[in-house]
């Protein structure tokens, strides 16, 4: 005892010194954890970033090497267009040879230009480079499009003209064109207006030109606008010919945005690009999607002997886009994200792992006060367990000293009376050889013979019962033929005792064999016990006893009486040894029925009848596996014996 009380207080010093060293590993595990993951996240931040600044890198030489390519397809159109209006032969009007120059031009161009033509000074078709084609040249030679912008624009400025994109009314495709005016010299330094030649350029074909020039090195797109925000080219062909600020184009910002201040500043930048300058911005759309868009003026020197390289110099012919998806940032900062993530998961597991060692260590008393404490309870179950089984012990014995003594008392009487007799009639207390008894006495020592047999075949087969031991003798019978045996039997025990005529027993005899394969003996001794209890606790009324066949190859047999009932104590054990609701009786014979039942695949059960007039008991028995054939030959040889009687 002092032992334990020395020994309590180390226990607890060593349990606060244990808390505070687990306390300090996880506070150490969580901020290792806190910190890692601060630096993943720093770290792949700094690797975003990078990439997304090595992307708008790429992005602007990317515009800027389209820019240049285009700039320079331009101006190789632009030339070839000035040296056509400056061709002496064109410049006289001579169709039939000027047309040489014409032809010549569109086939160094082809792949900007979609034809060149020459309009004269009315503004009717003198020739085009599709006039190759016959049915081209006279549908369209002479055509009159003095009302073209390419036409009216240099014949009233005697300046070189760029138009938007205007939608061909020949055909219904998207071109530009560029025209440049024809001069003839007159004396005095006098100039007359003689016309235009006009190279014409598909839209899609000079934004496909600009589009194959992309590297594959980098996702990326491209489009073309023109300066009044006229889209000249871009993936989607529709919009093409659409104003950048009209409704089809705008429609597709909302939606395409998170909110409408981002749609407003996209439109902001579009509108910068306008002016001519150049830039580089990056948006994110509303999926989360982030792209660079970079800007470039393309722009084309009309005068090739200009020196001058100034902005102002030169004509803003388009503005190119080239987009760029940030496709690479986002392949791989997942990949970065799952190295943080693996990081953090190595870290909180083991804090997770250093949170279950306390925990474990924590409750490992606990756990072990609570082994202790459910050992002493089973052992207390246990116990109560052994006591009970010492009451049914003790009940028992006394039940069965009980019922031994009431049969003993009525024999040892008997053998008293006897003694006596013999003694009177001899005299001086000598016994005779012989004792004369009288028909009621040794009926009276025989039904207390048969009670006494009756108790020690019960005893014995508990005992049987209980240690797995009980024997079957199986034999193939017909048990609608016992079930009246055992009524005749029982009926004419009852007409010899005291309730003769009170109780009127009833078998509702199916009329035909009901073949079984069973242990003759055990089955009759069910039957009995099962007759016997209705008999015992109906003390006037009537038994009806029923056999069924249960579709299951099942035969159903009920014992229904108009007595008391069961006692609903009783009920839930009503088939446990020394179950009774008597003053008499051991309570064995339905724990007996019971397990002979089932011994033979059978079940057993009782209920109290609806009418609350007394209780019917069932059981149930398994039929023979050729029951129907064995029961038609058990019945045609009953109806030869009777026929045999009555013969």
């Amino acid at each position: 005892m002092p032992s334990s009380r020395i020994q309590r207080p180390y226990e607890r010093s060593g349990k606060k010194r244990l808390a505070a060293m687990l306390s300090v590993v996880i506070a150490i595990s969580a901020m290792l954890s806190f910190f890692s993951y601060a630096y993943s996240l720093s770290v792949s931040e700094q690797i975003n970033e990078t990439m997304t600044d090595e992307l708008r890198r790429q992005a602007r030489a990317e515009a800027f090497h389209l820019g240049k390519l285009l700039e320079n397809n331009i101006a190789i159109v632009v030339g070839h267009t000035r040296s056509a209006a400056n061709s002496p032969l064109i410049i006289a009007g001579d169709v039939e040879h000027g047309s040489a120059a014409i032809n010549s031009r569109q086939e160094i161009t082809t792949d900007v230009t979609d034809r060149y033509f020459w309009l004269d000074a009315q503004g009717r078709t003198a020739w085009s480079s599709a006039f190759t084609n016959s049915t081209e040249r006279e549908l369209y030679q002479g055509f009159d499009v003095s009302d073209r912008p390419y036409f009216v624009n240099p014949a009233e400025t005697g300046q070189p003209y760029f138009s938007p994109v205007i939608i061909s009314p020949v055909d219904k495709s998207q071109r530009v064109f560029f025209s440049y005016p024809i001069f003839a010299e007159l004396d005095a330094g006098q100039t007359l207006f003689n016309g235009v030649i006009v190279a014409s350029i598909r839209a899609d074909t000079l934004g496909e030109n600009v589009r194959q020039q992309l590297s594959t090195e980098i996702e990326s797109s491209v489009g073309l606008v023109d300066p009044n925000g006229v889209v000249v080219y871009t993936s989607n062909s529709s919009f093409v010919g659409e104003n950048i600020f009209g409704d089809k184009f705008q429609s597709l910002l909302r939606p395409a945005f998170s909110s409408q201040d981002a749609v407003s500043e996209f439109n902001d930048f579009m509108r910068d690009s306008l002016q001519g300058s150049n830039d580089s911005r990056d948006f994110s759309a509303a999926n989360g999607a982030t792209s660079t868009i970079t800007y470039l003026p393309i722009r084309v020197d009309f005068d090739p002997g200009n020196t001058d390289d100034s902005e102002d110099s030169q004509h803003h012919f388009l503005t190119l886009y080239v987009t760029a998806p940030h496709n690479i940032a986002d392949k791989v900062n997942p990949l970065i994200g799952q190295v943080r993530d693996f990081s953090l998961a190595v870290i909180l597991a083991i804090l997770a792992v250093t949170v279950i060692v306390a925990y474990i260590v924590f409750l490992w008393n606990r756990k072990l006060e609570q082994i202790v404490d459910e050992r002493t309870a089973s052992l207390k179950a246990a116990n109560e367990q052994l006591k009970l089984h010492d009451k049914m012990q003790a009940e028992f014995i006394n039940i069965a000293a009980h019922e031994l003594r009431t049969p003993v008392q009525p024999i040892k009487g008997v053998a008293e009376m006897a003694r006596l007799l013999s003694q009177q009639k001899h005299g001086g207390g000598v016994l005779s050889e012989k004792v004369e008894l009288d028909r009621e006495e040794i009926d009276m020592l025989y039904r207390n013979a048969t009670r006494l047999e009756k108790l020690t075949e019960n005893i014995l087969d508990v005992t049987r019962i209980e240690s797995q031991s009980l024997r079957l003798k199986k034999e193939e019978f017909d048990l609608a033929e016992k079930i009246r045996n055992v009524v005749y039997d029982v009926q004419r025990q009852s007409r010899n005792g005291a309730r003769e005529e009170k109780v009127v027993i009833k078998y509702d005899d199916p009329g035909e064999a009901i073949m079984i394969e069973a242990d003759v003996t055990r089955i009759f001794e069910v039957l009995s016990n099962l007759l016997g209890n209705a008999i015992k606790f109906t003390g006037a009324g009537s038994i009806i006893i029923k056999s069924e066949i249960a579709p299951d190859d099942r035969v159903i047999v009920s014992i229904s009486d108009t007595g008391r009932g069961i006692d609903r104590a009783i009920i839930p054990r009503l088939f446990t040894k020394f179950a009774t609701g008597s003053e008499s009786g051991t309570g064995l014979g339905l724990f007996i029925s019971k397990n002979i039942v089932e011994a033979h695949g059978g079940s057993m059960w009782a209920d109290n009848n609806a009418d609350k007039s007394g209780a019917t008991f069932f059981f149930s028995l398994p039929l023979m596996t050729n029951h129907q054939q064995r029961a038609e030959i058990a019945n045609a040889k009953v109806r030869i014996d009777k026929e045999n009687v009555i013969n």
